[in-house]
């Protein structure tokens, strides 16, 4: 007789099991009939077998090995009922691959105490597992919810903060709104104040001018010094309107940003502006270092020099010839340009200052005469292009104004 014959026409139950995966390669005919399942060999011993995966993978590799062939197993029928079965195993090849062959029958059929007994340690162990892992379950999903619940705390939490950053946002439109229409209005306002006190201020010069003519020779000296007074005060009032009219024009000028030479530029407004013609004649200015191009407005730029070197005559030192050195140094996309002259200076206390509107650290007069615009009105014509203006000392005490531009594309 073959082992097949054997096998099949065995009255107990048996099957084959395939170690690698654990699935039901063959069974007879008596273990069909046990199991009450149409075809065994659909199934894997997971599918019947009540211990965890991990214990049947545990149980697969270690059946047949020396002590461990007679094994003990809760499976589960077709009907739904449980039993637990004692199992004859060991391993041979069958048909090229590796099997547990194993013969099934029902500890329920026999007496023994010490098996019995053997088999209820068994029960209660799987039942404590089964209690371990429901216990698992179990904490896994009050995990769920704390994890639930905290996310849900977190987006209450950023909602609120949300709801919050939306009122900061609309408060915050408001209030740019508001600022927005301030400036405006102030702007509106400056403008017409300057336009406004430059009429008014021309009409004082004029009749200042005929008063003068009028008391000419005359012998009375009170009446000819408070002519020559509203005459300087009002051709002070119209300079200063003049120059409040030409800063707030800066915003409003149109920029064209070019390539451009300085030293151009600045040849241009030293031999052309009126205002320079004093500079001229002392030969006091002198190019120290080629001056590389720049990006930026040629008007602004003229207007920058005209001011700077306008400064440099008005506050010359009386004991010494004025020397006017103008240079350049181009680094990091930048050019910074340096006016530099031997005058009276500015101590370091005030060089701060003298960059707002309106500064003055002498006295208005006939020898200094001005606003206080001048160094205001450079600041200005630099922010489009993010110039800084530095004030530093000068050669034997005198001043340097450094300023920078966006060198040539």
């Amino acid at each position: 007789m073959s082992f097949i014959d054997f096998f099949e026409g065995h009255p107990t139950p048996m099957w084959m099991i395939a170690v690698e995966d654990g699935v039901i390669f063959r069974a007879n005919p008596a273990a069909h009939a046990f199991y009450g399942y149409e075809d065994l060999t659909e199934f894997n011993i997971r599918d019947i077998n009540l211990l965890t995966p991990e214990q049947i993978e545990a149980e697969i590799q270690l059946a047949g090995q020396v002590g461990r062939d007679h094994l003990f197993m809760r499976h589960r029928l077709a009907d739904g009922s449980v039993k637990v079965m004692g199992i004859y195993t060991q391993r041979r090849m069958y048909e090229g691959q590796e099997v547990l062959l194993s013969s099934l029958y029902d500890t329920s059929e026999f007496e023994s105490t010490a098996e019995r007994h053997y088999i209820e340690r068994v029960e209660e162990q799987v039942d404590l597992q089964t209690a371990q892992l429901h216990e698992a379950k179990q904490l896994q999903m009050r995990l769920a919810w704390s994890a639930a619940l905290a996310q849900a705390v977190v987006i209450g939490i950023l909602v609120v903060v949300l709801l919050r950053l939306r009122g900061a946002q609309r408060e915050n439109r408001t209030l740019i709104g508001e600022l927005s229409f301030r400036n405006r209005e102030l702007e509106r306002l400056s403008h017409a104040m300057a336009h406004h006190f430059q009429e008014p201020s021309r009409r004082l010069v004029s009749f200042a001018q005929q008063l003068e003519r009028r008391i000419g020779d005359s012998d009375d000296d009170a009446s000819r010094v408070a002519v020559d007074f509203i005459g300087s005060q009002a051709r002070r009032l119209s300079t200063l309107v003049a120059d409040v009219q030409r800063y707030l024009s800066l915003d409003s000028m149109p920029q064209v940003l070019q390539d451009i030479s300085p030293r151009a530029v600045l040849d241009e407004v030293y031999q052309r502006d009126e205002q320079l013609s004093e500079l001229r004649r002392s030969n006091a200015l002198v190019i120290q270092s080629p001056l590389p191009d720049v990006y930026y407005d040629a008007k602004r730029l003229a207007l920058i020099f005209r001011l700077l070197l306008h400064n440099a005559w008005q506050y010359r030192d009386p004991q010494r010839p004025l020397e006017v050195r103008v240079s350049a140094l181009q680094f990091d996309g930048r050019v910074s340009l340096a006016i530099e002259d031997n005058g009276m200076g500015i101590e370091p206390e005030y060089r701060t200052q003298v960059l707002e509107m309106f500064a003055r650290l002498k006295p208005n007069s006939e020898q200094y005469p001005g606003t206080g615009m001048g160094l205001a009105l450079v600041v200005k014509a630099l922010r489009q292009v993010e110039g800084q203006v530095r004030i530093e000392v000068g050669p034997q005490g005198g001043t340097r104004i450094v300023f920078d531009l966006p060198a040539a594309r």
